[in-house]
C-alpha cells in the first residue's frame, strides 16, 4: 500500500529539488536556444569574431562560474592556438602559463579527442581546470579553459551539456562569420570584375559603333570617291594638255592654273573621305615624325595669330613609324588648326610634344587593335574653351562640327581618327569646359630600321612607240587617257567596250604590247578581262585603273599578275612612268618594310 506524500518529507524535499533542476534546465535550454538566435544576428551584423567570443563568454560564467576563464582560437596560418579574450583580463599572465603547460602535457590534444569538457588539475593543485574543445562537425576552432577552486563541488552534468551545446554553436557562429567574411570578399571581387568587364564592354561597345558609322559612310564614300575621281581626270588632264599648249605669258594660263589648283584641292579631298573611311590605299613607309612634325609647324607660324604663344618640344631622337608622311602632316596640321581656332578670340598658348612611350596591356584592353610596344606619342594641348562631354562623345564623328555653317566641314577629327587607326595606333582627348583641350596620339613605332642613303629622284622616261590598248567605260575619261597616252609616244587603240577590246586581241594577238583598263565597268570588271586576254595572250602586260574599287586593292591586283595599279586621277608624270615600268616587266614594289631613307 503506498503512504501519503505527507507521511515521508524527505522524498518529497527530493522530488521538489528534482523538480526545479529540471525547471532550471529547461530555463537554461530556452535561453540557449535564444542564443542561437543572438549568434545568428550577430553573424548577419557583421559584429565580427571578438563580440561572438564575448557573449559566448558571458553565457558561460552564467551557466558556470569560473574563477577566470580564456577563449583561445586557433590561428588559420600556424594552425597554433591564440589566447583570443580573457576574463579578468589581470589573470592572462597567470592563464597564458597554465595554459603552456597544460598544451606541453598533452591535455589539449585530450580534450579535442574527447569533444566534451574534461577536468585537470591546476600546477599548484589549488584549482580544477576545465578544458573543452571549440569545434565544429568538421574542424576544431579553438579551446575554453576554465579555473574553479578546487574546493568546489563538481560541475552538474547538465551544465556540462549546456556548455557543450553552447560551445558548439559558439564554434559554429564563428565559422560561419568567416564565411559570411569571404562571401562578402568574393562578392566585393566579383562586383568589380563585374564593373571593369561592364565598362570594357561598354567601350567595345562604344568603338564597334563608332567603326560601324565609319563602315556605313565609307561604302558611301567609296561610290562617291569612284564618281567624283572619274570627273576630276578630266579636268586636270585636259588642263595639264592645254597648259602644255599655251606658251608662258599667256592671259588664259593663270586661269589654267588655277583650275589646277581647285582641282588638285577636290582631290585632296576625296583623300580624305576615304582616308576617315580607311579606304585609301597608299603605300606605308618609313617615316621620320619629328622631321613631319617640324615641317607642319613652319607651315601652320605664318597663318596663326601673334596673340597666340607656340610652344614646341620634340625628341628627334624617336624611331620611325611605318605610315604616310602625308597623311601624319595631315594629322599635325588639323590638331593644330582645331587648337589655335579653340584660342583664335582670346588668345592663348598652343603647345606641341612629341616623345617615345610603351603601351602596355591595360591600353591594349581599352582601344581595340592597337599592340604592345614602343609607341611615337604626340600631344598638342591648347588653352582655349574647353567642351562639354556631350560634345567629347561624338568629336570623332564624320560631318560633326560645333562651328558655325561655313567654318568647317566636320570632316578634320573624323580624317585623323581613321588616318591614327589606319596606321595601327588610337587617339584620346582630355578637355573640360574653360580648362582647354588636350588630344593625345599615339602611334606605333618600327622595332629596327636600316638607315640607307636617299636614292636620287628617276630621270622621266623617254618618249614610248609602243601600241596600247585603252579600255574604259567613261568616254571623257577615256578621250584624256588616250590623249595622255598619245603625248607619251605611244600608238592607242582606244575602247569603250571590253567585249570589243577582247575581240580585237582575238583579231590580232600580238598586235598590242599593253592593254590599260579601268577597273568598274558595267559589262565586265578590269580583273576579269585582264585573266581574259591573258587566256588569248598570257603574257600581255596590264595597267589597272579606278576611281576607286572597294573590291580591289593594289595588293589584289599584284596578286593576279596585273603589272601596275594606279588610282585615278593620274597626272602625266605618273602615268608615264607606269606606261614604261609595265612595258619593261617591272613589277609593283612589293609591300614588305623598307629602308629608312637618310635625313640630312
Amino acid at each position: 500500500m503506498n503512504r501519503p506524500l505527507h507521511a515521508d518529507p524527505e522524498h518529497l524535499l527530493a522530488r521538489i529539488e528534482y523538480l526545479e533542476e529540471h525547471r532550471r534546465f529547461v530555463q537554461n535550454v530556452l535561453e540557449m536556444a535564444l542564443s542561437l538566435v543572438d549568434f545568428q544576428e550577430n553573424v548577419l551584423n557583421s559584429y565580427g569574431v571578438e563580440t561572438i567570443l564575448k557573449e559566448a563568454e558571458r553565457r558561460i560564467r552564467y551557466l558556470i562560474p569560473f574563477e577566470a576563464s580564456a577563449l583561445y582560437l586557433v590561428q588559420e596560418e600556424t594552425s597554433e592556438f591564440r589566447l583570443a579574450l580573457c576574463t579578468p583580463e589581470a589573470s592572462r599572465a597567470a592563464v597564458e602559463a597554465e595554459v603552456e603547460e597544460l598544451i606541453e602535457k598533452g591535455f589539449f590534444a585530450w580534450a579535442i579527442r574527447e569533444r566534451r569538457g574534461v577536468t585537470v588539475a591546476s600546477r599548484d593543485r589549488s584549482r580544477r581546470v576545465l578544458l573543452h574543445a571549440l569545434a565544429t562537425q568538421s574542424r576544431v576552432r579553438g579551446m575554453l579553459i576554465g579555473f574553479l577552486d578546487a574546493r568546489r563541488q563538481q560541475i552538474p552534468d547538465t551544465a556540462l551539456t549546456l556548455l557543450s551545446i553552447l560551445l558548439l554553436n559558439t564554434a559554429n557562429a564563428v565559422e560561419s562569420l568567416e564565411f559570411y567574411r569571404l562571401l562578402r570578399q568574393q562578392k566585393a571581387l566579383l562586383e568589380k570584375e563585374v564593373e571593369e568587364r561592364t565598362q570594357a564592354l561598354a567601350e567595345s561597345e562604344r568603338q564597334m559603333q563608332q567603326v560601324l558609322k565609319l563602315q556605313a559612310i565609307g561604302t558611301l564614300a567609296g561610290g562617291i570617291a569612284h564618281d567624283f575621281n572619274n570627273i576630276l581626270f578630266p579636268i586636270l588632264g585636259f588642263a595639264e594638255l592645254a597648259m602644255d599648249d599655251i606658251p608662258p605669258g599667256h592671259p588664259s594660263r593663270r586661269s589654267l592654273e588655277e583650275i589646277l589648283k581647285a582641282a588638285n584641292r577636290a582631290k585632296d579631298l576625296v583623300q580624305q573621305i576615304l582616308t576617315f573611311s580607311r579606304r585609301n590605299g597608299r603605300e606605308r613607309k618609313p617615316v621620320r615624325v619629328p622631321q613631319v612634325v617640324r615641317e607642319a609647324l613652319a607651315l601652320m607660324r605664318a597663318s596663326i595669330p601673334k596673340t597666340i604663344e607656340i610652344a614646341c618640344e620634340i625628341d628627334d631622337g624617336c624611331r620611325p613609324i611605318l605610315g604616310d608622311a602625308t597623311q601624319i602632316h595631315q594629322v599635325v596640321v588639323n590638331l593644330c588648326t582645331n587648337a589655335y581656332q579653340a584660342m583664335q578670340e582670346t588668345g592663348g598658348r598652343l603647345e606641341v610634344r612629341l616623345e617615345e612611350t610603351e603601351i602596355d596591356y591595360e591600353q591594349t584592353r581599352r582601344h581595340i587593335g592597337t599592340r604592345m610596344g614602343p609607341h611615337l606619342h604626340l600631344s598638342v594641348r591648347d588653352t582655349g574653351v574647353g567642351m562639354e562631354p556631350s560634345v567629347l562623345s561624338r568629336i570623332f564623328e564624320p560631318y560633326y562640327t560645333t562651328k558655325e555653317p561655313g567654318k568647317g566641314t566636320g570632316l578634320g577629327l573624323s580624317v585623323i581618327h581613321g588616318i591614327v587607326k589606319h596606321h595601327g595606333g588610337f587617339i584620346t582627348v582630355e578637355s573640360a569646359p574653360g580648362r582647354g583641350s588636350t588630344f593625345h596620339v599615339y602611334l606605333p613605332a618600327l622595332e629596327e630600321a636600316e638607315i640607307v642613303p636617299e636614292a636620287e629622284p628617276a630621270a622621266p622616261p623617254a618618249p614610248g612607240h609602243e601600241r596600247i590598248l585603252l579600255v574604259d567605260d567613261e568616254p571623257q575619261v577615256l578621250e584624256i587617257e588616250r590623249q595622255l597616252v598619245e603625248r607619251l609616244g605611244y600608238r592607242v587603240t582606244a575602247c569603250a567596250d571590253p567585249g570589243e577590246a577582247l575581240r580585237l586581241l582575238r583579231q590580232a594577238p600580238q598586235h598590242f604590247d599593253l592593254l590599260m583598263t579601268d577597273m568598274t565597268m558595267p559589262q565586265m570588271t578590269g580583273d576579269r578581262l585582264a585573266q581574259l586576254a591573258w587566256e588569248i595572250r598570257p603574257e600581255l602586260p596590264v595597267i589597272l585603273c579606278t576611281g576607286y574599287n572597294d573590291l580591289m586593292s593594289e595588293e589584289k591586283a599584284r596578286a593576279l599578275g596585273i603589272r601596275r595599279y594606279l588610282l585615278k586621277p593620274v597626272d602625266t608624270e605618273e602615268l608615264a612612268l607606269a606606261i614604261r615600268r609595265a612595258l619593261s616587266g617591272v613589277l609593283d614594289a612589293p609591300l614588305a618594310r623598307p629602308a629608312v631613307p637618310a635625313t640630312a
